[in-house]
């Protein structure tokens, strides 16, 4: 949702909620309720409809109780009120690790919380209005949400398979698994799904092969499949099958060594797989095997509530940084600007201490080229201009949040200096200039928790990350492997293994301040490696689940020897498999594969 459609839907939430409001007898909380709503906004928006109805169904009272009871628990000890903020920020600095969907729900926790805590209201409120606002917020967003998607519920997941199948990176592979998962899988998306997977890993072997044989006929099939794949995405996106699909046009090979054909051959047999279920669209439902959503979230916070687990550090980190943040704004009770800093605070720190910088360049430097503006404005405009002014930068910095965050940091001091100055009749040079130095501050203690490493911690450098996952990976392979076998495997060895694979797949990203910063295409290696390994740790969880031919288990363990070297092997897929089990093998071919390019990558740097 982009440009003049966002702007549309932040109008019909600020004015919806607001007007609501206040006719439901919310009073001076409605101006509350009516901000809420957008932080609800950032987490309700972002993947197929039943899937964000069911996050809804859970976030939905976290958030009303993350604004409200803060507020409340202050009226009585400010203390208890601020340690109870600070669970909550460690809350949402640790729901990443259940996924990139995640990120933006933790964010929307967490500065909601902020916010309902730090908001200055112009008059009393009682328990009740101050319950209700958030309460009316989520239901608003709710409902705006089933609009939303009422008409086209799957449209994310269709297109989350299209653009997977057109850019072929294992982000945007890895994201359309989720969004395919999450949502009601359908028989025809799964053949795409797979599919997709199975042309992956074609790719990735023969791409492997073009380079050491130096291949230009390799590399002119490549091409070639790279444009019917780019043509397939369009017919997959729309929400009916087109009318006609033309057959892949294969490009034959000539002589190629050893089994190199068999692979193009696979290659072009997979896009055809592609072409028949977008055409035909069976509409019938995947037998996902029972639990394997539940087993997901296991595995990804099996490793999170670790000291090793550096989510898990960062999370005490930012805990602790807004905590300090929220004892310095207790010695201004009152000030308006509270939630400015909070916020500011909260937004800078991140898992990576060079992500953290960059977002203090953004939020002070936005800040900056804010109060230029707004210099201007109040030498060129009557002070009356700056509450109108300040409306037009909320929607204006709302609608370019993610795309363009230092202008988003720069609206919000106009919109910030503008509400406040003109609400509390005061001086804006004064409130100018103490937005600024808050924010500078913010900015001081963010990067101060940021920056702190924490003795006792190992400092591996990239390469060595990598080893460290790609072996615990191994490990649990293997086990899983003996599993299927048959042999007698001890479910606490599984139990620690996943774990030990979860951590290590955290470590991949979130480096600790103080370590080797990734070279030049390195950082690109590490989270396709992690996105690789963490879909390896789910389908192989799937297969304990329900196992399947007996092959199954030569497959798993052909993928537990492969993967992290540069010669990728084929996994072999079972003649008796079902079409569920083919799915889950192709997933892990195309996972051992991007394992494969990115060892090349990192070892090769």
């Amino acid at each position: 949702m982009k440009g003049p459609g966002l702007l549309i839907v932040l109008l019909v939430v600020l004015g919806g909620v607001s007007g609501l409001g206040f006719t439901l007898g919310l009073g001076n909380a409605a101006i509350l309720a009516a901000l809420t709503a957008l932080f609800c906004l950032i987490a309700a928006v972002g993947g197929p409809l039943w899937a964000d109805l069911r996050l809804l169904a859970w976030f939905a009272p976290g958030l009303i109780l993350a604004v409200g009871v803060p507020r409340l628990l202050g009226e009585v000890s400010r203390w208890a009120a601020i340690g109870l903020l600070v669970v909550i920020v460690v809350v949402a600095g640790l729901l990443p690790v259940l996924g990139s969907r995640f990120v933006t729900v933790g964010l929307g926790l967490g500065m909601a919380s902020l916010f309902g805590y730090g908001f200055q209201l112009t008059g009393t409120a009682s328990a009740g209005q101050i319950l209700g606002a958030p309460a009316l917020a989520v239901g608003v967003i709710l409902l705006l949400r089933v609009a939303m998607g009422a008409k086209d519920p799957a449209k994310p997941t269709r297109e989350a398979l299209a653009d997977a199948l057109a850019a072929g990176t294992s982000e945007t592979q890895e994201r359309a698994a989720r969004l395919w998962l999450a949502d009601r899988p359908r028989r025809w998306t799964g053949k795409v799904l797979g599919g997709m997977f199975r042309y992956r890993a074609a790719t990735g072997l023969l791409e492997i092969r073009r380079k050491r044989l130096d291949s230009r006929e390799i590399g002119d099939i490549l091409d070639a499949a790279k444009e019917e794949a780019v043509r397939l995405a369009d017919a997959v996106r729309p929400p009916k099958a087109p009318e006609a699909i033309e057959p892949v046009r294969r490009e034959e090979p000539g002589a190629l060594p050893g089994d190199t054909a068999r692979v193009v051959t696979a290659l072009w047999d997979s896009l055809e797989s592609i072409r028949t279920a977008a055409s035909e669209r069976d509409e019938s439902r995947v037998d996902v095997p029972k639990g394997l959503r539940k087993e997901l979230r296991r595995i990804e916070l099996s490793g999170a509530f670790s000291w090793q687990s550096p989510q898990f550090r960062h999370a005490l980190r930012c805990g602790l940084g807004v905590a300090l943040a929220l004892v310095v704004a207790s010695f201004r009770p009152g000030d308006p600007l509270t939630v400015s800093f909070l916020l500011g605070t909260f937004a800078i720190m991140q898992p990576e201490w060079h992500d953290s910088l960059s977002k203090a360049w953004q939020r002070i430097g936005g800040s900056l080229g804010g109060a230029v503006v707004l210099a201007l404005v109040l030498w060129l405009l009557p002070q009356g201009f700056l509450l109108p002014i300040g409306l037009v930068a909320l929607l204006g910095g709302f609608s370019v949040m993610r795309t363009r965050p230092t202008i988003f940091n720069g609206c919000m001091v106009l919109m910030s200096v503008g509400m406040n100055a003109t609400t509390k009749h005061l001086d804006p040079r004064y409130v100018l200039v103490e937005y600024l130095l808050l924010m500078v501050l913010a900015g001081a203690i963010a990067l101060l928790f940021g920056f702190a490493a924490i003795p006792g911690v190992p400092k591996p450098g990239p390469v060595e990350r990598f080893e460290s996952a790609v072996g615990a990976t191994r490990a649990l392979l293997g086990s899983v492997g003996r599993k299927l076998r048959g042999e007698d495997v001890d479910p606490r060895t599984l139990g620690r293994e996943f774990r030990a694979a979860a951590v290590a797949h955290h470590g991949l990203l979130a480096a600790e301040p103080g370590t080797q910063e990734p070279a030049p295409g390195q950082r690109d290696a590490l989270e396709k490696t992690a996105e690789a390994l963490r879909g390896l740790s789910v389908t192989t969880s799937s297969l304990l689940l329900r196992p399947g031919p007996a092959g199954t288990a030569d497959a798993v363990e052909e993928a537990a020897r492969a993967l992290g070297t540069e010669d990728a092997a084929e996994i072999p897929v079972p003649p008796d498999a079902d079409e569920e089990h083919r799915l889950v093998l192709d997933m892990i071919a195309a996972d051992v594969v991007a394992v494969g390019e990115a060892a090349q990558t990192l070892k090769g740097v």
